[in-house]
């Protein structure tokens, strides 16, 4: 098996072309995690807008449901799936090359391990959290607190544990970064270890996690992390230098030409200014609660609610603002108190893509207007984001991860 890893990565093509397209290969520079570089774009991407049950289908492979998105690593896809699962397809066919299952047996400390074992799942489950990777290493974080290392081969590098109370309601949904040198890991407090080895190398506990993932920063010739919860802090030593600059609590911040954006009912435009003192650039207000993040695009931020209804804002304005689009229902009746969509806008090329928790996905140009192009349909329904590479869309629905593709 590790034969056949090998050489189907001296088959991937070497550089880093822009996200998206079928040459790009993370790096630390450019890793590939949640929403691929966290901006939710793949520019470099051309996939098909129409697809069915039917139709378009390149492979479909079972790998069990999560919320957690797949990620992309030269000619291999990886995902995660509950309660404990680690799994890594051949992305030209969907063949399973290998399987893991990352359990508290794992840990070799016995209070940790007992800890771990006690761990309730919640509403999300063990395996919300999207993978990240820099092309060699896989990096997996889970509900229990297990956070563990794996070469793209299937080989165990390192398993560390976090021990911290949850302070989230549904459980944890928050993905690990890879950021200056460090992988970042927001459960209930803010963590960096070490990638190489799985050392611990800070804590802040002043930095509750949410459902959100971090976002990285870099602000001057100093990196830095911004938290769901509009936490500013320093990547180097963990130290708090600005909070509360935004709030969202089911979504992520988004980064942009050095303005962070928060998408959530308060959204916010937000530039850092001397000594990181947090500087307005534009604000507005939405009615419902948004659960995915936001996207940027063209001078543009598109975002949606939970009951489906976009928002289109113009990110060139200052000061108090209103959408250019309030609230347009994307997949019919938003009656009921079930949310309709879990899921986050992901560009390709020129089109925007949304999924629904029933297995509608609606695909829409990227412009101030947002025309629909195809609303397409599979059976069951994700609460994850597609991501892309080339001609491929990798998209999860129920239990199956699916590969579209004309």
């Amino acid at each position: 098996m590790r034969v056949l890893i090998a050489l189907l990565l001296l088959l991937a093509p070497e550089g880093s072309p822009p996200l998206g397209s079928p040459d790009f290969r993370p790096t630390r520079e450019q890793p590939f995690g949640w929403r691929g570089d966290g901006s939710g774009r793949f520019p470099g991407a051309t996939p098909a807008t129409e697809w069915s049950l039917t139709k378009n289908v390149r492979w479909s492979t079972v790998v069990g449901r999560s919320y957690s998105s797949p990620i992309v690593i030269g000619k291999l896809v990886v995902v995660t799936s509950e309660p404990d699962l680690l799994i890594c397809l051949d992305r030209a066919d969907g063949r399973e090359l290998w399987k893991m299952r990352v359990t508290p047996a794992d840990l070799t400390d016995s209070q940790a391990r007992s800890t771990a074992e006690a761990y309730k799942l919640r509403d999300s489950g063990g395996a919300a959290a999207t993978p990240v990777s820099e092309g060699t290493t896989i990096y997996a974080v889970f509900a229990n607190g297990i956070v563990r290392a794996v070469d793209l081969g299937g080989k165990a590098m390192w398993t560390a544990f976090i021990d911290a109370p949850q302070s989230t309601q549904y459980g944890r949904s928050s993905s690990p970064i890879l950021t200056a040198g460090k992988l970042i890991v927001h459960m209930t407090n803010l963590y960096a270890f070490d990638p190489a080895g799985g050392k611990q190398l800070w804590m802040n506990s002043e930095s509750r996690s949410a459902y959100g993932t971090p976002a990285p920063l870099r602000f001057g010739n100093v990196d830095l992390i911004v938290t769901p919860a509009g936490d500013v802090v320093r990547a180097d030593d963990g130290k708090t230098v600005n909070t509360q600059i935004g709030v969202s609590s089911n979504s992520s911040p988004v980064v942009s030409e050095g303005v962070v954006y928060f998408g959530e009912t308060d959204i916010r435009a937000i530039r850092l200014g001397a000594e990181f003192k947090d500087e307005s650039v534009w604000n507005c207000g939405i009615e419902g609660e948004a659960t995915g993040s936001p996207l940027l695009h063209d001078g543009f931020m598109f975002t949606a609610t939970g009951k489906g209804g976009l928002f289109v804002f113009d990110t060139r304005l200052k000061g108090s603002t209103e959408p250019l689009i309030k609230a347009r229902a994307l997949f019919g009746d938003e009656a009921g108190a079930t949310p309709l969509t879990y899921s986050s806008f992901t560009l390709a090329g020129k089109y925007l893509f949304l999924a629904s928790n029933l297995g509608d996905i609606v695909v829409l140009e990227a412009t101030r207007e947002a025309k629909p192009v195809a609303r397409n349909k599979l059976k069951d329904g994700t609460g994850s984001s597609p991501v892309f590479s080339g001609k491929d869309m990798f998209l999860r629905d129920g239990d199956r991860l699916f590969c579209i593709a004309e």
